[in-house]
């Protein structure tokens, strides 16, 4: 755990990842994927001194307003806390900065320590916008891929593979950025995962502001046929476009059970915003509040962009009942001028232009080979077969392998 005022540098390199891992994981892909090889050890908790919207009369997290204590550990040290700095005027930071994770692995983690209390792949406190979070991996967690309680904290090139909870979860006033998030649960057994995103901004319903109000452009999550791709709770606003969700029971579902602080009428004011996304292979598009929506509100959805398209993508990989065995690779990358969308992504210093849906550009190589262990198992699509004749001459001779030395042992994608 990385506490308020601590940093954190993990900074790894595309051909050398930084690995967190359970001590039995040999790193040879001993350990399945499924229920058996999650919640092995913690995994990684970084807490920062940026806005929240905890209020301490209501309990719960909350040990005072602005300051709660992180779920996954044991209450009453101090060292848990997120958010508002004593030490420093009782104020919050949201240019804190917890330091630098890049081209990170979390493996097998998500210990439990009692009902309700998980430890997620990455979780983040009221991480500030001074840290630098990418290419970071979460694979085989018992709970959340990555929760962010809080906080404005920007996150780009990630991915989560086979946890057992959602794989994006804001909640309680987050406000950051999100680009090129890449998720795939396991299709089998049918416990394991859970929502794609849930975005939701106050779990107490204590009332207080701000509400969550991120901005999301270029995911690409693979459901299991179980589930509600985009799930929008309660007290958040946001922009999510430019995805692509894949594989699930609903596309989309905003709740209206709580009047005045639901997702429903923030969707409706447009203060929550979801544009120019393709769902793959869905049951029924939207819902509202977990029932079939009606006529105006299906035409309001479709007319901002959101579409099926039940060919975008290939997500038919298989596993055995463990999850232990994959079989087959899915495909996340389009085709070469398939998924196309009007909709650019801010000019802000942190997005990059791309003029596509979903995480990875179409008929190009994606980000996440070379370094993502998908990458290493080949489940991906990510390895391109190589030729014998490099050159195209016609034979294959030395001249072949002269060509080839150059970049051996990597993809031909590159």
């Amino acid at each position: 755990m990385v506490a308020r005022g601590g940093q954190i540098w993990a900074e790894g390199t595309e051909s050398c990842p930084i690995v967190f891992t359970a001590a039995t994981d040999n790193l040879n892909n001993n350990l399945p994927f499924g229920a058996t090889g999650q919640g092995l050890w913690g995994s990684l908790l970084i807490l920062g001194k940026a806005t929240n919207n905890l209020l301490g009369a209501n309990g719960g997290l909350a040990v005072a307003d602005g300051v709660g204590t992180i779920e996954g550990l044991p209450a009453g040290d101090t060292r848990n806390h997120y958010g508002k700095f004593p030490n420093v005027g009782g104020a919050f930071f949201d240019d804190d900065n917890s330091g630098v994770l890049r081209y990170v692995s979390l493996r097998h983690g998500g210990a439990i320590i009692g009902a309700a209390n998980e430890i997620n792949g990455l979780t983040l406190g009221s991480v500030g916008r001074g840290t630098t979070i990418d290419h970071i991996e979460v694979i085989s967690n018992q709970d959340d891929a990555y929760e962010m309680f809080g906080g404005n904290v920007n996150l780009k090139y990630c991915t989560a593979m086979f946890c057992n909870d959602d794989y994006i979860d804001w909640d309680h006033g987050y406000t950051g950025k999100i680009q090129f998030f890449f998720g795939v649960m396991l299709p089998s057994p049918a416990s394991q995962g859970d929502k794609a995103m849930e975005n939701d901004g106050d779990d107490s319903s204590s009332g207080n502001s701000p509400l969550s109000d991120p901005t999301a452009y270029n995911m690409t999550i693979i459901c299991r046929n179980s589930t509600r791709a985009i799930e929008n709770k309660e007290k958040t606003r946001g922009f999510i476009a430019n995805s692509i969700f894949a594989n699930a029971t609903v596309g989309c579902n905003f709740s209206n059970a709580r009047a005045g602080a639901d997702a429903y009428n923030e969707w409706l004011a447009n203060n929550l915003e979801v544009r120019n996304n393709t769902f793959v292979g869905v049951g029924s598009l939207l819902q509202v509040n977990a029932a079939a929506p009606t006529a105006p509100d299906l035409a309001t959805f479709g007319g901002q962009g959101n579409i099926s398209d039940p060919t975008l993508i290939d997500f038919s990989f298989t596993t055995d009942a463990t999850g232990a065995v994959l079989s087959g690779a899915y495909n996340p990358v389009p085709a070469l001028g398939a998924a196309t969308t009007t909709l650019a992504p801010p000019t802000d210093g942190f997005f990059t232009y791309a003029n596509y849906r979903g995480a990875f550009a179409p008929g190009q190589a994606p980000w996440t080979d070379g370094w993502t262990l998908a990458s290493q198992l080949d489940i991906d699509n990510s390895l391109i077969a190589c030729p014998a004749d490099i050159n195209g001459s016609g034979f294959i001779d030395v001249n072949d392998f002269l060509d080839l030395n150059s970049v051996f042992n990597t993809s031909c994608g590159n």
